[in-house]
C-alpha cells in the first residue's frame, strides 16, 4: 500500500480529481513534451471530466499550469462510451505549423492521483499490508497495540512533520475562511459563505450538545468555502470532503485543549485506516459516488477520534466502520457542477456523523462486537459504487443535479 504522502496532498480545490489531478496531469504532460518543437496545448475533458469540468473550474486551472504566453484550449466531452476510467482526459500539443508533435491520454483516479491510460499507479508500496486485518497481525507479530508505531517506523520519521504541516495548513483554512463570511461564492448557484455566522450561533447557543454541532458545522463549512472558492486544501481524502477531518481535530483542539502532537498522530491513524479505502475501493465520487468521498472522509475522522481519545484498536476500527457502513450507497449529485450544493452541507453533517460514530465506539463497542468489520465494508462501498448509476457519480445529470433547475 501507497504511503500517506500520496492521500494527504495540497493543492487547488475545488475538486481533487478535477482541479488537482488535471493541474498535475498537465505539468506532466509538459514534462513530456520537453525538446518537441510544440507552442500550443490542446485537452480534451471526457467522462466525467467533460460533465462538470466547468463547474470544477478544470479549465482555469489547466490554463495556470503553462506561462501565461502559451495558448490552451480545453474541450468538453461528456461521453463515457469506452473510457477505461470516469476521469479520462486527452493532451495534444502542437507545433507552430498546426501539426501534432504528442497526444496521450491520462486518468485522473481520485484523491489528485494521476495515471497513463495505459500506465499504472506507480508510487511505490510503503506498507505490507493493505487492510485492517492485516494491520491487526502485523501489530500482533510486531507486539505492539499503537497503529501509529507502525505508520512512523515505514513511512520514517519525517511523516510526522508531514503530518504536522498538512494538519496545521488545514486548521489556518478553517481560521481563514472563519473571517471570509457573507460573501458569495463562485458561480451561478449565489450560495453566501456562512461558516462564520454559524461560528457565531454556536458560541450564542445555551445547549452543549447544539454548540459541539454546530461547532462542527462552522468548522466544515469554512473548509468547504474554501475549497468552493478555489483555495489551496489539503486532500482529506479528496478536496470535496476536506472538511470533515479538520473540523473534529480543530474541534478538539478548541474545547479539549488537545496538544498539536496528539492531534497529528490521530490524524495520521486516520489516514492510515482512510488509505485501506483507497486501496481497496476508491475515493473518487466519479468512480463509485459520494460514499467515496464523505464516507471516506467521516471513517478516518472517526477513527482519528478514536485514536485520540486512547480507544482500543478494536474500537478505532468500530468508530471507521460505523461511519462509513452508514454512508453507503451515497450518490455524488453536484448542482451545476459546483462542488457546493450538496457538497457544503455534507461536510457538516459528515463531521457530526464522524463525532456520533466515535461516540458510539467508546459507548457500545466493549458490550457488543461488530458482526460487519472495516475491511466487510469496504468491500461493500466498492460493490454497491459499481452498481450506482453513471449519472449519480459525479456527472451533474442526476440526483438533486437533475431536478434543481440551473442557477435556482
Amino acid at each position: 500500500m501507497k504511503s500517506l504522502r500520496e492521500l494527504l496532498i495540497l493543492g487547488p480545490g475545488p475538486s481533487s480529481s478535477h482541479t488537482i489531478g488535471p493541474y498535475r496531469i498537465a505539468l506532466a504532460f509538459q514534462k513530456e513534451c520537453e525538446g518537441l518543437n510544440v507552442c500550443r496545448y490542446e485537452f480534451t475533458l471526457m467522462g466525467s471530466l467533460g460533465c462538470t469540468g466547468k463547474g470544477h473550474s478544470t479549465d482555469r486551472i489547466l490554463a495556470k499550469a503553462f506561462p501565461p504566453e502559451t495558448p490552451v484550449k480545453v474541450f468538453f466531452f461528456p461521453s463515457f462510451e469506452e473510457l477505461k476510467h470516469p476521469n479520462t482526459m486527452e493532451c495534444r500539443a502542437y507545433s507552430q505549423d498546426g501539426k501534432l508533435q504528442k497526444m496521450e491520454r491520462y486518468l485522473s483516479i481520485g484523491g489528485g492521483a494521476i495515471q497513463k491510460e495505459d500506465g499504472v499507479y506507480d508510487p511505490k508500496d510503503v506498507y505490507p499490508f493493505s487492510t485492517f486485518a492485516g494491520l491487526k497481525a502485523y501489530l500482533k507479530e510486531r507486539k505492539t497495540d499503537d497503529p501509529y508505531d507502525v505508520i512512523e517506523a515505514l513511512e520514517g520519521e519525517t511523516i510526522f512533520s508531514y503530518g504536522k504541516e498538512r494538519l496545521s495548513h488545514s486548521f489556518s483554512t478553517i481560521e481563514e475562511s472563519l473571517k471570509k463570511t457573507s460573501t458569495l461564492l463562485p458561480g451561478p448557484l449565489h450560495l453566501k459563505a456562512v461558516s462564520g455566522e454559524i461560528l457565531r450561533k454556536a458560541y450564542a447557543s445555551p445547549d452543549p450538545s447544539d454548540r459541539r454541532d454546530m461547532f462542527l458545522t462552522a468548522y466544515a463549512y469554512a473548509t468547504a468555502e474554501a475549497n468552493a472558492r478555489g483555495e489551496e486544501i489539503v486532500t482529506a481524502p479528496t478536496c470535496g470532503a476536506a472538511g470533515v477531518v479538520p473540523a473534529v481535530l480543530f474541534y478538539e483542539k478548541e474545547y479539549y485543549g488537545q496538544s498539536l502532537e496528539a492531534l497529528v498522530k490521530a490524524y495520521l491513524v486516520g489516514a492510515l485506516v482512510c488509505n485501506f479505502i483507497k486501496a481497496n475501493a476508491g475515493i473518487s465520487g466519479a468512480l463509485l459516488g459520494c460514499q467515496a468521498e464523505i464516507g471516506s472522509a467521516s471513517s478516518f475522522a472517526a477513527a482519528s477520534l478514536a485514536y485520540l481519545d486512547g480507544l482500543t484498536l478494536h474500537q478505532v476500527e468500530y468508530a471507521a466502520e460505523v461511519a462509513m457502513e452508514h454512508f453507503l450507497g451515497l450518490t455524488c449529485d453536484p448542482v451545476d457542477g459546483y462542488v457546493q450544493i450538496p457538497c457544503i452541507e455534507r461536510n457538516g453533517m459528515a463531521a457530526i456523523h464522524a463525532y456520533a460514530s466515535y461516540l458510539y465506539s467508546k459507548n457500545i463497542a466493549p458490550y457488543r462486537r461488530n458482526r460487519v468489520s472495516f475491511d466487510k465494508v469496504v468491500e461493500a462501498m466498492s460493490l454497491t459504487g459499481s452498481e450506482i448509476p453513471s449519472d449519480l457519480k459525479e456527472t451533474g445529470q442526476g440526483g438533486l443535479a437533475k431536478v434543481l433547475s440551473k442557477g435556482s
